[in-house]
């Protein structure tokens, strides 16, 4: 049997689970440990995958007897940073679900540190790795649809999540549009030049935390290329996900995944089934995909990152000012001077 890499997985919510799921199923990965506070959640996953469980990342990580190639960092985003420099100056390759930080300073910091322990640091932004925008960036860049002119992604979630998960996701911006930010940058092949962002505020008490729940956003790129980013948190025909790449001789488009292309045409229309509930499921290849490629990457069979330290430092100065053009109403320029000065 070939070399699998022992993994940690660190938090077990909804995300932590998905990766949990498809780290099992991938015979790149033997899951030794799990790591998560509430104890019946961590004694239950450990059942499913056959490892230790542990109360904390410390506790995995001082257990000598249960070494460990990798962990997946699947933390709130707030705890985010500290499973990365704990996990890499113990000498383990890390895999951090997005955001790796709000602050580029701190994103900076742990990518550094992961170059000076000559370990692998992935970022999780799972549109990289579906087939469907994989397609779409081909037909781009292939030529396709002619010169690009603009890029437009849709993104409404399902189901809309609780006001106290939106009190503390760190708003609609950075919580929902920053894949879709990471997506606009990787279509075009470009960064954005300026930006513009406007957004309102439908549902109960979301106004209040101060948020927004729908939200349009508009770049400008040194080539003259538009972008547009249409975001909402509600979508009630389910997880709306969508992208078109418009050029001077013709348009891409990436549709939405249904579980059946099944239709039914009678005299009252057309009915078919809803889109595909949530992110689990929409994206259930694009997350197993990004996995798998996290394994090539600690086992050498790759060795370049699909998203990289300027890819996430970008974004996150995307957003910040995608943020401050929605604060304060006007279009923002975008600077990059501090990406500029990371690289010295």
């Amino acid at each position: 049997m070939s070399r699998r890499v022992t993994v940690a997985v660190l938090g077990l919510g909804r995300i932590g689970a998905v990766h949990f799921s498809n780290s099992l199923n991938n015979r790149k990965f033997k899951i030794v440990a799990v790591v998560d506070p509430i104890e019946e959640r961590r004694k239950d996953f450990a059942e499913r995958g056959e490892c230790k469980p542990y109360a904390s990342l410390a506790d995995a990580l001082a257990d000598a007897s249960n070494p460990f190639e990798a962990v997946m960092v699947c933390t709130p985003t707030g705890e985010h940073p500290a499973g990365i420099r704990d996990s890499l100056n113990a000498g383990k390759h890390v895999f951090c679900e997005k955001p790796i930080a709000y602050d580029t300073k701190i994103v900076d910091e742990v990518y550094a540190l992961a170059k000076q322990k000559g370990k692998i640091l992935l970022c999780g932004f799972q549109r990289r790795h579906d087939p469907n925008f994989i397609r779409l960036k081909n037909m781009i860049d292939s030529g396709k649809i002619g010169t690009l002119h603009k890029v437009r992604t849709i993104s409404r979630d399902n189901p809309c999540p609780s006001l106290a998960y939106l009190k503390i996701s760190g708003g609609l911006i950075f919580d929902c549009s920053s894949h879709d930010c990471d997506e606009m940058r990787w279509l075009t092949g470009e960064d954005p030049v300026q930006v513009y962002a406007v957004g309102s505020a439908f549902l109960p008490g979301v106004g209040e935390i101060p948020d927004v729940d729908t939200l349009e956003i508009m770049f400008k790129f040194a080539s003259g290329r538009l972008g547009s980013v249409d975001i909402s948190r509600i979508s009630v025909s389910g997880y709306d996900q969508r992208a078109e790449a418009h050029g001077d001789k013709g348009t891409a488009y990436a549709e939405n995944e249904k579980d059946s292309t099944t239709i039914l045409a009678t005299n009252q229309g057309f009915l078919q089934d809803v889109d595909k509930y949530s992110f689990p499921t929409r994206y259930l290849q694009a997350y197993s995909a990004e996995v798998d490629h996290f394994a090539n990457l600690c086992l050498g069979k790759e060795t370049v990152p699909r998203l990289s330290h300027e890819d996430v430092h970008k974004n996150c100065l995307i957003l910040h000012a995608a943020n401050q053009s929605l604060q304060s109403g006007v279009p923002v320029k975008i600077n990059y001077d501090t990406w500029k000065n990371a690289q010295h």
